[in-house]
């Protein structure tokens, strides 16, 4: 029985104020204000997250640091996220957005992720959220991009075993990249190594990396979708480096499997995820 429950040109992005979207949300793309002030969010958080580390314990971290170690810097691209994923009245998916969110993985036995969807208790999708500000972007970028790489290895692997049935969970990932001097000039490629780096890396930025990497992540099946956003400290505009790192992108492909979800009869969507 049917459910009843019911190309690499950066674009520029340049708020309206920060709204419970609950229920408001429809078929039609996101405002761009939305997003704009989902991302002036951000910045708003890391400064309430460096004023408020250590009143309790007395310890407060150093630099920047204080405001990228609290972890809800990215809630309100993530409440963006989730609305857009309730946004069909057809379809009753459950959207959990708290701080424990595991899912099995292969080379570990779980991964908190930070948003999850289910629907009739199986998982249909999930999306990590990550940011990067300066001013030490060398070390964070090697960072980012390891664990983004990591969780991708993980998850795939734990796909091909069969760790989450016969339906393959929908990945998404979200970075915001803060846009600065550290982060727009070229970046010298490493001496002496006894073969070349690949030439599109010559000249290339951090914010430029971080496009190459998550266009080669998406061309290679790695993550589903990606969005990567660069905006300048405490502006809400911004600037989406890739088309196919698009927010549009992004919206297009989460809508595409609310879809597909949609369109499967409920005993053969509890067939594929072993209910």
């Amino acid at each position: 029985m049917r459910r009843r429950e019911l190309l690499r040109k950066p674009t520029d992005c340049q708020s309206a104020p920060f709204k419970d979207r609950k229920s408001t949300l429809t078929n039609d793309r996101i405002p761009t204000d939305i997003w704009r002030t989902a991302v002036l969010g951000y910045w708003q958080g890391l400064d309430l997250q460096q004023a408020r580390q250590g009143v309790v314990s007395g310890v407060k971290d150093t630099g920047n640091r204080a405001a990228v170690t609290g972890g809800k810097q990215m809630n309100a691209l993530q409440d963006v996220c989730a609305d857009l994923w309730r946004s069909d009245p057809e379809i009753a998916l459950e959207v959990r957005t708290n701080r424990r969110n595991d899912l099995p993985a292969y080379f570990r036995p779980a991964k908190n992720w930070d948003l999850v969807v289910l629907y009739r208790g199986s998982l249909v999708a999930a999306m990590e959220f990550k940011s990067q500000r300066g001013p030490s972007f060398g070390n964070n970028f090697n960072n980012r991009t390891e664990e983004a790489l990591g969780l991708a290895a993980d998850s795939q692997m734990a796909v091909e075993r069969g760790l989450f049935g016969h339906l393959p969970p929908w990945f998404g990932f979200v970075m915001l990249v803060e846009r600065a001097k550290g982060s727009m000039r070229p970046v010298q490629i490493p001496v002496g190594m006894p073969f070349p780096a690949d030439e599109i890396f010559y000249g290339a930025s951090y914010i430029e990396r971080y496009r190459i990497f998550f266009e080669r992540m998406i061309a290679e099946k790695n993550y589903d979708a990606v969005a990567l956003l660069t905006a300048e400290a405490g502006q809400s505009d911004f600037i989406e480096p890739s088309a196919a790192l698009s927010l549009a992108n992004l919206e297009a492909a989460i809508r595409a499997r609310i879809s597909y979800i949609k369109a499967l009869p409920d005993e053969v969507f509890d067939e594929l995820t072993h209910k």
